[in-house]
């Protein structure tokens, strides 16, 4: 079999203008023939040698019409004269020529020979920053002015040729919007540092921001208000580094910072705390006064070179953590960050099946009346009850169902099991007209088929739609307000309740509850555990309260643990609440049981259950539940 790459090395051009190497890749050929300069000066010493020769071969009989006489013209030593005078004229007029216009042939050969090796050079490399052109001077009109024109043209194409890899070249390793270097060149000069790294030892370091709630500002402002608050933080940032830090945008929210030398990590955070200190003034966006922040995380060359992670990754955990963590904060890599981060990976992964596996559950947390102890509602609470992991903490999987988008269908499930729970227990419960509480979360909010869904839910179970209560949380009016405000009024004219959870931990305005029709407040743990240690805690829960009344909203105390918390509460005219001191969530069954009494006893103990009282509706509660 005959060696393609054989036969192409060994076939060239018929012209002998290309030949191949061993890779199949063109290599110049030289042409053979006659140096063009050669034979140009070749050409004109034979023509005005030979021109002075002929002159010096008809001089004689012209000398004698100039008057000579013709015994001294026609004598051998006059016509071999007259034959040297003329080869003198001719040698003297091409040594003439020859210096004049080969200087001006080699200035034009010397400028063609620069440019040449320049261009090669640039084509190979692909880099033409170094290349330097030089344009000939033309102060002639001939041939050679012309080829000196020619010339410049051509160097007027390189060099436009050249101004557009550079531009090209800039563009393929910098951020468009803010001239940042861009996520290639990052890890160009990352690449650089890790090889500094193992080489000298020359530590480094890496920050990773994340931008805090930019989605909130593009949805409010537009997207040209997103742009001109990354074009303000790149600002910011550059105005806190050194002069040979690299400051990066990866991508549309998330930026990069290299450091390197002595001391970078040290440099690293004292950078980061800058960052953040620079944000706690509002950025002017038009009109508008806009507060954001950055989740930042960072990592160390000495940290990431004993757990063989790379810097970039081991800063994207930080940050993670940063933000899971409560945003606007540093948190620098540890390598029980990893562990965590492999940890949700294997979540995720069991996560996408729980649904079909039918391993999600609910349990109902009571919501009580703090004056007459009575039950008047539940509020339904995930669990996921895997084979292998046992009760997954609703911490651990539901930010994961946040992100991979699986809380729609999760959440879809929920306003069908809750409503169905909710619609039975109706008919059962002594106390009849038990309200049901579902969260929704923002993604799930967001869904285009939400309100489709909690139509579904109730019709598919008949429950009365005042008595479902969809829990939303204050972020949710971060988003697009026009959007939420449909949807609210849809919600609103399916007959469902409103409540507004964790009240006052997220984005409060009383603009916002002017503005929606929201039904609850709910007053977020946070405050609840501060009316027994201080009098500001005790004054917020109090005004939250009076709120509530004042808007005609009923209101709920969350994570109720204590007689005390109960007691103040109570003297506070606070309507309801739950929490542990009440009751933890219950499962199914469990909830029967409590239902059987619809009221809580108190003892020395704390709460507990009551004995059943014989009631018809209670018998009837009993024989249903033996019969299931």
């Amino acid at each position: 079999m005959v060696d393609p790459l054989k036969s192409m090395r060994n076939n060239s051009d018929p012209h002998g203008m290309t030949t191949f190497d061993d890779a199949g890749e063109v290599l110049p050929h030289r042409r053979r023939g006659l140096r063009l300069t050669s034979r140009v000066f070749w050409d004109m010493a034979i023509y005005m040698v030979g021109l002075g020769l002929v002159v010096g071969v008809i001089f004689p009989p012209f000398a004698v019409l100039l008057g000579v006489p013709g015994t001294i013209a026609g004598r051998g030593i006059f016509r071999s004269a007259c034959l040297l005078a003329g080869f003198m004229v001719g040698a003297m007029n091409y040594a003439l020529c020859r210096g004049v216009v080969g200087g001006r042939m080699e200035v034009l050969g010397k400028h063609l020979r620069s440019t040449t090796s320049m261009i090669t050079s640039a084509t190979q490399t692909g880099d033409w920053s170094e290349a330097v052109f030089e344009r000939i001077t033309v102060d002639s009109d001939d041939q050679i002015g012309e080829a000196g024109r020619a010339f410049n043209s051509l160097l007027g194409a390189v060099e436009g040729r050249k101004e557009l890899e550079n531009r090209l070249r800039y563009q393929a390793f910098h951020d468009t919007l803010t001239g940042l270097p861009n996520r290639a060149l990052f890890m160009d000069r990352l690449a650089a540092a890790d090889a500094q790294y193992e080489q000298t030892g020359t530590p480094s370091a890496v920050l990773f921001l994340d931008v805090d709630n930019l989605k909130a500002v593009n949805d409010n402002l537009g997207h040209e208000g997103g742009d001109t608050l990354i074009r303000s933080l790149s600002e910011r940032m550059l105005g806190v580094v050194r002069d040979d830090d690299t400051v990066a945008r990866l991508s549309g929210d998330e930026f990069a910072i290299l450091l390197t030398g002595a001391g970078s990590a040290h440099q690293a955070e004292r950078v980061a705390h800058r960052i953040l200190d620079s944000l706690r003034q509002p950025t002017t966006i038009g009109e508008h006064l806009v507060r954001t922040g950055f989740s930042i995380g960072l990592a160390t060359s000495d940290t990431c070179a004993a757990t063989g992670i790379g810097m970039l990754r081991a800063a994207d955990l930080a940050m993670y953590e940063a933000k899971t963590g409560g945003k606007g904060r540093l948190e620098v890599f540890q390598p029980s960050h990893h562990t965590a981060h492999v940890h949700r990976d294997a979540v995720r992964a069991k996560l996408s099946g729980a649904l079909d596996a039918e391993q999600l559950e609910l349990h109902y947390q009571p919501i009580v009346d703090i004056s007459t102890r009575m039950i008047v509602g539940f509020e339904a609470l995930l669990r996921w009850r895997h084979p292998d992991l046992g009760l997954v903490s609703p911490l651990d999987f539901i930010p994961l169902a946040e992100e991979s988008g699986l809380i729609v269908p999760i959440g879809r499930w929920v306003l069908q099991e809750a409503t169905r729970q909710a619609a039975q227990w109706q008919n059962r419960s002594p106390l009849g007209r038990l309200r049901m509480s579902v969260n929704v979360s923002v993604r799930q909010f967001q869904s285009p088929d939400l309100v489709r869904d909690v139509a579904d839910a109730l019709h598919r179970s008949g429950l009365e739609p005042s008595l479902l209560t969809l829990e939303i949380t204050e972020s949710l009016f971060a988003q697009d307000t026009e959007e939420t405000s449909r949807k609210i009024a849809q919600l609103k004219d399916l007959g469902a309740r409103l409540a507004l959870d964790d009240f006052g931990t997220g984005y409060s305005s009383l603009s916002y509850l002017r503005r929606f029709p929201i039904d609850t407040l709910k007053i977020d743990k946070s405050f609840v555990d501060g009316v027994t240690t201080g009098l500001e805690g005790h004054a917020v829960v109090a005004a939250i309260t009076q709120l509530g009344q004042t808007l005609h909203m009923e209101v709920i105390a969350e994570g109720l643990e204590t007689a005390e918390q109960v007691d103040i509460l109570r003297g506070l005219d606070c309507p309801l609440g739950q929490g542990y001191h009440f009751s933890r969530p219950l499962t199914p069954g469990d909830a029967v049981k409590l239902l059987l009494t619809g009221m809580l006893c108190q003892s020395a103990q704390g709460y507990h259950f009551a004995r059943p009282q014989p009631a018809d509706a209670i018998g009837r509660l009993l024989r249903d539940r033996a019969a299931q």
